[in-house]
């Protein structure tokens, strides 16, 4: 009847309208208490970080408040000690940097002259004071100079909220993260007492799949980071580039961004060589940097992340583009993350109710386990199965209406 498809119809559309209108609503909520998501963002990372640890104070026969604990104490001393050994040279180098500004700025100047002299630009010229009068005497750049002040201006206001939320972050996220590592078992429960009785395995082997990806990711990319870091920092080092550990320690914290690390850290070498007129040096810190990135893609990589979404390079860059545009660094942070999770559930609905295939199917489709050496193999797979969100046995006893209990 005409009228059925007439109320099905705007039956669609209202449904779609009101959907837009909660979007919406939703994003002006997340905009209003943004402040909070950069320390949930770190405490879900450090989350997925310690839960192996965690489980192992578990086995040992500790209570899970106490396991939590002593994880966070033990990668907090980690960190203080590497801190502690590391903050010497650098507050060496970065006083040396601040010495030698100078000398690297007269160096750059002197060949800024060079360059335009050769192309028959006099730059003393443009430097005298009369030059310098008769621009700022342009109205056109009067009005530049306003809009740099107002953006100053503005930009305290940016710097206050980027300090306020580095101290959430610090104070907040270790305090949020013990509290999620101590009821997660609890969550768990909670989501799957959530959930219809039907659905209940096929939505825990989905958690489980995205779990063990993104806890991977996670480790992964730390201890990736690190290597790349150290790596950096021997092979600047090792051809006496000025401020080696500064490039090095730079390289790794950007690498936590996939692809960035080796190009920021391979441009920053190539400038100070520059700098400091040895182009020999310059092409040898381009040529280690692009060497640690192979490695890193070929080697270092597949063997730390044996758990991996299967996402095309251009996949993740178009997603740290989208991520950044769309919430600056906290985007570009869970870009690829939040990208893998959605390709994991999309991916298993789209082959589970479109083609047919069996819940592992979908998963072998999507997500790629490298095998682990022979020797470790049996440890690989205990450490696997014990971070996975759900493991099989749990899977199995859903599936018969058996959910755990969330108290």
């Amino acid at each position: 009847m005409p009228s059925d498809r007439l109320r099905r119809s705007a039956l669609i559309v209202w449904t779609a309208v009101g959907g837009i209108a909660l979007f919406a609503v939703f994003l002006f909520v997340a905009e209003s208490i943004r402040v909070i998501w950069l320390p949930l963002v770190f405490a879900a990372g450090l989350v997925f970080l310690l839960e192996p640890t965690v489980r192992a104070f578990d086995r040992m026969g500790f209570r899970r408040v106490f396991s939590a604990i002593f994880a966070l104490v033990a990668l907090a001393g980690l960190i203080v000690a590497i801190v502690v050994l590391v903050l010497p040279t650098i507050r060496e180098q970065a006083a040396e940097f601040i010495g030698d500004l100078p000398v690297l700025w007269g160096g750059l100047v002197d060949r800024i002259r060079d360059v335009a002299g050769r192309l028959g630009y006099d730059v003393d010229e443009l430097l005298t004071q009369g030059a310098i009068e008769e621009w700022l005497d342009d109205p056109s750049n009067q009005a530049t100079l306003q809009e740099l002040l107002f953006g100053f201006g503005a930009g305290a206001g940016t710097v206050i909220r980027g300090v306020t939320e580095a101290v959430l972050v610090i104070v907040l996220a270790p305090v949020l993260a013990l509290y999620i590592l101590i009821d997660l078992d609890k969550y768990r429960a909670q989501a799957l007492e959530l959930t219809p009785d039907e659905h209940r395995p096929e939505f825990a082997f989905v958690g489980g799949e995205v779990g063990t990806a993104l806890g991977s990711f996670v480790r992964g990319q730390l201890l990736v980071a690190l290597v790349v870091g150290i790596a950096s920092s021997i092979g600047m080092w090792a051809i006496d580039l000025p401020f080696w550990l500064l490039i090095g320690m730079l390289a790794g914290l950007l690498n936590l961004i996939p692809f960035l690390g080796p190009f920021v850290g391979g441009a920053l070498a190539a400038g100070v060589a520059l700098l400091s007129g040895d182009l020999s040096q310059a092409i040898w810190a381009v040529l280690i940097f692009t060497a640690i990135q192979q490695i890193d893609n070929h080697v270092i990589t597949p063997l730390v992340q044996r758990t991996r979404v299967k996402l095309s390079p251009m996949v993740i860059v178009l997603a740290l583009i989208i991520g950044g545009s769309v919430a600056g660094l906290l985007g570009v942070l869970i870009a690829v993350p939040v990208t893998a999770a959605v390709r994991i559930i999309i991916g298993h609905l789209w082959r589970t109710r479109i083609l047919g295939q069996s819940w592992q199917e979908a998963s072998e489709a999507m997500i790629e386990v490298t095998p682990p050496p022979d020797r470790i193999a049996g440890i690989r797979r205990r450490s696997v199965n014990q971070s996975r969100l759900f493991d099989t046995a749990e899977i199995q006893s859903w599936s018969e209406g058996d959910v755990p209990p969330s108290e």
